[in-house]
């Protein structure tokens, strides 16, 4: 059954769960980029390490083929995301129609 056979309630429940869906991918990202620097910066607070090293460093210090596909899972993340958010928003905009 396609969601598009789906009843108004039911569709809508649909569309509505898709836009959750993608906005928590969103999120995800977001505090990943919030949560990695935080917690080097609190590594290097409470273990009393003398030298201090960026994030930049760190992930200088990783091969390149784990940096593409750090890369890649973001650029798959912002775009499921996307997908996500705009299939919802079009089953929701097709039953105010």
């Amino acid at each position: 059954m396609k969601p598009d056979d789906y009843n108004p309630m039911a569709r809508e429940a649909f569309g509505r769960t898709l836009i959750d869906v993608g906005v928590s991918i969103f999120k995800s990202i977001i505090l990943l980029f919030t949560v990695v620097p935080l917690a080097a910066i609190l590594e290097i607070v409470f273990l009393n390490q003398t030298d201090l090293s960026s994030i930049f460093e760190i992930l200088g210090a990783l091969s390149g083929s784990t940096q593409l596909l750090i890369i890649g899972f973001l650029i798959i993340g912002f775009f499921a995301g996307h997908w996500f958010r705009k299939e919802g928003l079009r089953h929701l905009h097709e039953l105010e129609e």
